[in-house]
C-alpha cells in the first residue's frame, strides 16, 4: 500500500515536500482569518468535532504502524509536548473547555512551530508519516488558533506565566524519567540536530539555555494577543 511504502523514505528538511506541508498549513490559517466572521454555529460543530477526532485518529494509525515495525518503543508514550497538546487540543475542541485552553494554548502553539520548522521525521508525501507528522502539528496548531481567533477565548499573561510554570515542573519531573526509560521527551537528553548549534556554548547548561529559549518563544507567541488587546484600548478610548 503506498501510504506505507518505504520507498518514500526520502524527506529532508526544507525540501520542497518540507516547505510544501508548512505552506498548507499557512493558508488554511490565513482561510481561517478571512473567514473568521462567516462561521456559523453548525459548521463551528462540525469543524471542532472532525478535526479532534482526526488528530487521535491519525495518532492511533501511528501507534499501530509504529508497532508493526519494531514493537513497543518509550518515544511511543504520549509524554512529549507535541503529544499532550494534541489531545489536549482535541479535548478543547470537543468541549470549548477555556480552563483547558488556556493551559495548552502556548504549549501547542510553541510545539507545533518548532517541529513544523525541524521536521524531525523521516518519510515524504504521500507516506502516511508524513501525513501524521505534518497533519497532527499542523491541526493542532490550527485549532488552538481557532478557539483563540474564531471562537474569541480568552488568554492572558498570566495564563502564559502559569503555563510556562506547569510545563517546567513538568520538564523537572521528565528529565530523570527519560533516562529511566530510554527516551528523549521533550527533547531534554539530546536537541534536535538542526537547533544544536544554538546551544553549543553553553556546553553541558545547555538544558537550561533550551528551557529558557522556550519561555522566550512563549513570550513571542504572546505578542501579538497583547497588541491586538493594546489596540483595542487605545480604539475604545478614542
Amino acid at each position: 500500500m503506498f501510504l506505507f511504502d518505504e520507498s518514500y523514505n526520502t524527506f529532508h528538511a526544507f525540501s520542497i515536500g518540507h516547505l510544501l506541508g508548512i505552506l498548507f498549513f499557512i493558508i488554511l490559517i490565513v482561510l481561517m482569518v478571512i473567514f473568521r466572521n462567516k462561521i456559523g454555529p453548525r459548521m463551528d460543530l462540525i469543524f471542532r468535532r472532525k478535526v479532534a477526532i482526526l488528530m487521535v485518529l491519525f495518532e492511533w494509525i501511528f501507534y499501530i504502524w509504529s508497532l508493526s515495525r519494531g514493537g513497543f518503543q518509550t518515544s511511543l508514550l504520549p509524554f512529549g509536548v507535541c503529544a499532550i497538546s494534541m489531545y489536549v487540543t482535541a479535548y478543547t475542541l470537543w468541549t470549548k473547555n477555556e480552563k483547558a485552553f488556556r493551559f495548552i494554548f502556548p504549549w501547542a502553539v510553541a510545539g507545533a512551530l518548532i517541529s513544523l520548522v525541524v521536521a524531525d521525521q523521516t518519510y515524504n508525501f504521500p507516506h502516511f508519516r508524513y501525513i501524521h507528522y505534518f497533519g497532527n502539528h499542523g491541526l493542532f496548531l490550527l485549532g488552538n488558533l481557532y478557539l483563540l481567533i474564531v471562537l474569541k477565548l480568552k488568554f492572558t499573561y498570566k495564563d502564559l506565566l502559569k503555563s510556562s510554570l506547569y510545563l517546567f515542573i513538568y520538564a523537572v519531573i521528565m528529565y530523570p524519567i527519560n533516562f529511566l526509560l530510554d527516551s528523549n521527551h521533550l527533547f531534554l537528553r539530546e536537541i534536535p540536530a538542526e537547533v544544536a548549534p544554538m546551544y553549543q556554548f553553553l556546553g553541558n547548561l545547555w538544558v537550561i539555555g533550551f528551557v529558557i529559549s522556550i519561555f522566550m518563544l512563549f513570550n513571542l507567541i504572546y505578542l501579538p494577543i497583547y497588541l491586538i488587546h493594546r489596540y483595542k484600548k487605545i480604539e475604545l478610548k478614542g
